[in-house]
């Protein structure tokens, strides 16, 4: 009840602001009415906010933004995929998504003098054998934006495992690039290309003790599409068990 309540306080100063706004523009608040809506969507707001300031902030948060995690997937899945960008290409800096704060945290600054050859980040409702989710390389032609959403296109995967446990690399193009429009398979990317990230994730962890990485072979479509629905159906029972023991 209460959450129907902030939600109805919010919508109605929304309201009477956008009425406010639309007064200024047509009236420029000569004639009063302009004053008086924003005043109301302002207290409106402002007892919206001190709602919020007495919830619990773990409720708060789930109000304000939905889970990345749960990112929803089009009816086109798997051959079209949102991707959850971590981190830029041409950048040494390890941006992780925080589960559970909701927020990118740096990881760290990589150890060599190496930088990322693509855009990197996740796909959200997979879950790998190390833990985390499905890890996506995006070829684009330009930098994306860290915490931003890409729809993409899988190409392959590279299979991979770390000291954490397998962690496969998902090599996709940005649907809306037109670029890479003709790029469909493997066999429409440079060999140079595959082996430049082969290299990357071979050597990027070789300053950082404790750590290691080694790097296999690369998969076609049709292996990335099946990987990308096998780690979706381990996220999935991942999830009601951890919803059966919570009950």
């Amino acid at each position: 009840m209460q959450s129907f309540l902030r939600r109805g306080l919010v919508r109605s100063g929304r309201r009477a602001l956008a009425t406010a706004a639309a007064a200024a523009g047509s009236r420029g608040f000569r004639g009063g009415y302009g004053l008086g809506a924003a005043a109301a969507g302002g207290a409106a707001l402002a007892a919206a906010a001190l709602t919020f300031r007495d919830e619990p902030r773990a409720e708060c948060n789930a109000f304000l933004a939905p889970s990345v995690d749960d990112i929803p997937w089009g009816p086109d899945a798997p051959q079209s995929i949102p991707v959850f960008i971590e981190v830029s290409k041409m950048s040494r800096m390890k941006y992780e998504f925080n589960h559970d704060t909701g927020l990118l945290e740096l990881d760290r600054v990589l150890h060599s003098a190496v930088f990322y050859p693509h855009n990197y980040g996740f796909l959200p409702q997979t879950l790998c054998g190390d833990g985390d989710p499905l890890d996506v390389l995006v070829m684009c032609d330009g930098e994306l934006v860290p915490g931003c959403i890409v729809e993409c296109r899988p190409i392959c995967y590279m299979v991979m495992e770390d000291e954490k446990g397998m962690d496969e690399k998902v090599l996709a193009v940005p649907i809306k690039d037109p670029r890479f429009k003709d790029v469909k398979t493997m066999g429409d990317l440079p060999e140079h290309t595959l082996r430049e990230i082969a290299h990357f994730f071979e050597t990027y962890k070789a300053l950082e003790k404790s750590k290691w990485a080694k790097v296999g072979g690369w998969k076609g479509t049709e292996d990335t599409e099946q990987l990308i629905l096998e780690t979706h159906r381990t996220y999935l029972a991942a999830k009601a068990q951890q919803a059966l023991r919570a009950k």
